[in-house]
């Protein structure tokens, strides 16, 4: 090997691996260089479509053209499957960012909705601090609601929490998580149980059933008995009985700030117009949000002659159809 062929190696070497890094590479991994530059952060709501995320990150300054970043997203199979948060994408072509979209792990904020929660809890579950309106005036918007559900809708926007649907959601944090909480619950309660509603359903058939849902939520332990629960309540409000549920006034006494575990015959006596054993009929409102099973069985309650029952201590009930016959079971049980 001569001198001069020494002296060229390193000449070689270099150029070798400067179209390695400058040609191959990028050839072989695309996003490379895009991952080291500065990322810029991007929120994506749920509910958001591919058309409307692309749009979010062309504004935010991440790509040049949505149209392009949304035939990416189709064809690596994100344009549907892409999850709420806050995403931090590196600027770049559509093809990069569609694959840091498809390789990210968004930040999220997981909201839980359990059944029986009531209105003035609701905040704490969103983790919204006590006296927060945002959640409230998510409510008050109709359109934050699924068009179906727009003439259905109680007047009182606090009545509407019976049209979010128990679950826990991943949502994007910031101030909008009362918007997105309110649009991606109710519309999962129209996936689930809208398709129980009568096709003549108003708004005062739906908001009475959401009512009585709430009050089967309260009583129930057992899904079984939720419908013949929900058909004894109705069966009582058709002879003009009261409903007389223990349910309606324990939130009576929620309502000031006193948690009541059992009753006793003088706390049944509390004035409040969810008392129903003072008060014929339904509350005026809806005492808790309830489950899906609860909604279904106030939409399609049990036809029974049953008027009465008693909770026993597994949490199950005993169903007359007599108040002789509620007394003497009754009697036997606590022989």
């Amino acid at each position: 090997m001569t001198n001069r062929t020494k002296d060229l190696i390193p000449s070689v070497t270099a150029l070798i691996l400067f179209c390695f890094l400058c040609f191959v590479m990028p050839a072989i991994y695309p996003d490379m260089f895009a991952y080291s530059s500065k990322k810029i952060e991007v929120t994506v709501t749920g509910g958001m479509s591919a058309g409307q995320a692309a749009r979010a990150l062309k504004e935010a300054g991440v790509v040049k053209d949505a149209n392009k970043l949304i035939k990416w997203m189709i064809k690596l199979e994100i344009d549907r499957t892409l999850k709420p948060g806050t995403y931090l994408i590196a600027p770049g072509d559509e093809i990069t960012v569609a694959n840091q979209l498809k390789a990210a792990r968004p930040v999220t904020h997981n909201v839980t909705i359990i059944p029986g929660t009531r209105y003035s809890t609701i905040n704490s579950a969103l983790r919204l601090p006590e006296g927060d309106d945002r959640l409230l005036k998510a409510l008050s918007e109709n359109n934050n609601f699924p068009a179906e559900l727009h003439e259905l809708l109680p007047d009182d926007p606090r009545d509407r929490i019976v049209f979010l649907l128990p679950e826990t959601y991943s949502l994007a944090p910031g101030n909008s998580v009362g918007e997105q909480t309110v649009q991606r619950a109710s519309r999962l309660w129209m996936e689930r149980v809208g398709k129980f509603l009568p096709d003549n359903a108003d708004k005062k058939f739906t908001s009475q059933r959401g009512i009585l849902a709430s009050i089967v939520e309260g009583e129930a332990k057992i899904k079984e008995e939720r419908p013949i629960l929900a058909g004894i309540f109705l069966n009582r409000i058709e002879k003009w009985m009261p409903l007389q549920s223990c349910a309606t006034v324990i939130y009576c006494w929620d309502e000031l700030g006193i948690k009541k575990k059992s009753l006793t015959y003088k706390d049944l006596e509390i004035d409040s117009p969810y008392n129903t054993y003072r008060n014929s009929g339904l509350p005026p409102g809806p005492i808790s949000v309830p489950s899906e099973d609860s909604w279904i069985s106030a939409l399609q309650p049990a036809k029974t002659d049953y008027l009465f029952f008693f909770a026993t201590s597994k949490g199950s009930h005993i169903f007359s159809k007599t108040y002789e016959e509620h007394l003497r079971k009754q009697r036997e049980r606590t022989e």
